[in-house]
């Protein structure tokens, strides 16, 4: 995962953290992050969310970086971080997402579309050549000479 509860710590206010993911409304002293087992369900929220923005982030790099990761560069892990803090308070607190916050997410979107065409380059391993997809290319073994209804034939009819 690019985004952590560690590097989302660095972020966010833990408070506010727990807000967002604490849908049982259980005690803030319940809910501890450092010790907490990955079965925890306020865990389980922040794992699945970074899960579902790294795949996201993923179709971004696809076809211009090797993917997995090797190392995690930093623009990638704040963006990840924005996009999860993002997506956390989205899906407890739908109606009341902020302009600045809406303005963060956006800004992410647009730093992710650069990377994708490359005039924001990441100092990462790329994708050689030879494993470059050919996204939008159809290919096939056919020729000219192997035309059933050459042009002599179509201005019999």
């Amino acid at each position: 995962m690019y985004s952590t509860i560690q590097t989302l710590k660095n972020k966010i206010d833990l408070r506010q953290l727990l807000q967002y993911v604490n849908d049982e409304k259980r005690l803030d002293v319940e809910i501890d992050f450092e010790n907490a087992p990955d079965t925890d369900i306020c865990v389980q929220r922040v794992n699945q969310a970074a899960v579902e923005v790294q795949e996201e982030i993923d179709t971004y790099l696809r076809g211009r970086y090797k993917l997995p990761l090797a190392t995690i560069p930093y623009t990638i892990t704040m963006i990840s971080d924005d996009r999860v803090i993002y997506n956390l308070k989205k899906r407890r607190f739908r109606n009341d997402i902020t302009e600045s916050e809406q303005k963060i997410f956006d800004q992410s979107t647009k730093q992710l579309q650069l990377i994708q065409r490359g005039e924001m380059i990441l100092d990462i391993e790329k994708v050689s050549s030879t494993e470059a997809t050919t996204d939008g290319q159809i290919y096939t073994n056919k020729t000219a000479s192997d035309k059933i209804f050459t042009k002599d034939l179509m201005t019999r009819f």
